[in-house]
């Protein structure tokens, strides 16, 4: 029974770490980057550690250079998923940069509280126009200023 469930339990974390990575797309696109285990303490002061089997989630929709939405969830799979309140004040930045390097547009949508499950956040800006180049999410934790993971797709016209 231990080992059925350790199998199912890895096959869910591998199908969340499995989803396709970032790419290129004239329409939507849709992409998972794996989240490093990190450790923080929360502002309760309590000591979080996030372990293997979670991911941030990008998803664009729309045509080209216009974007119709943009979102960024966070999922776990596996012994991450049952863990309770992982992620404390949750701010993801949505980034656009041009083929020649230029930030073109940048936008936070944020979250307060701790929880593991319910991480959804949609960039408020959207519908908008792009140029050429790439359009990523970053994932922050806990007020800090270094990214915890990046997720990008390459936004073409």
């Amino acid at each position: 029974m231990r080992r059925a469930l350790r199998a199912v339990m890895t096959l869910a974390a591998a199908g969340v770490m499995g989803v396709a990575g970032a790419g290129a797309a004239q329409a939507s696109a849709y992409g998972a980057s794996a989240i490093t285990p990190f450790s923080y303490t929360a502002p309760s002061g309590a000591a979080k550690s996030v372990p293997y089997g979670c991911a941030l989630i990008h998803s664009i929709s729309g045509e080209g250079v216009s974007i119709s939405a943009q979102t960024a969830t966070v999922d776990c799979a596996g012994w991450a998923a049952m863990q309770d309140s992982l992620f404390c004040d949750v701010r993801v930045s949505f980034v656009f940069t041009s083929t020649s390097g230029a930030v073109v547009d940048q936008r936070d949508a944020s979250l307060s509280g701790c929880r593991t499950l319910g991480i959804r956040l949609s960039n408020p800006r959207a519908p908008l126009e792009v140029s050429p180049g790439r359009a990523c999410v970053k994932l922050y934790v806990n007020g800090e200023r270094t990214a915890r993971a990046t997720s990008c797709h390459v936004v073409s016209s």
